[in-house]
């Protein structure tokens, strides 16, 4: 029977496949033009590839898209134009609800 994983546990996953071989580079280099290509690279994949498409994701399931995977999906793979694309395009009048706990309902 196969189990879902935490979303967090696969976040962290992911991050460390992608930022430990960099890591792994810049300790053998090690200078600060390479220090300071990794911290950028960092930055771009934190913001362009986890907080953009989180918040795709988080905003398309609030305003019930029937596919917010999907967008996700699309901001994650084109990270700035995905973005764009959905800000415009994906459902920006419907109404958004806030789940704040068992209680909302």
């Amino acid at each position: 029977m196969a189990t879902t994983r935490s979303p967090l546990v696969v976040l962290g996953g992911l991050v460390a496949v992608a930022f430990v071989p960099l890591f792994a580079m810049w300790l053998v280099i090690a200078d600060l033009g390479t220090l300071a290509y990794f911290f950028g690279f960092a930055v771009y994949f934190l913001v362009a590839h986890i907080a953009l498409p989180g918040w795709v994701y988080l905003d398309a399931n609030g305003r019930e898209s029937g596919s917010p995977l999907g967008w996700t999906a699309l901001a994650f793979l084109l990270p700035l134009l995905g973005f764009v694309i959905y800000y415009f395009v994906g459902q920006p009048d419907a109404p958004h609800e806030i789940e704040t706990g068992p209680q909302a309902r």
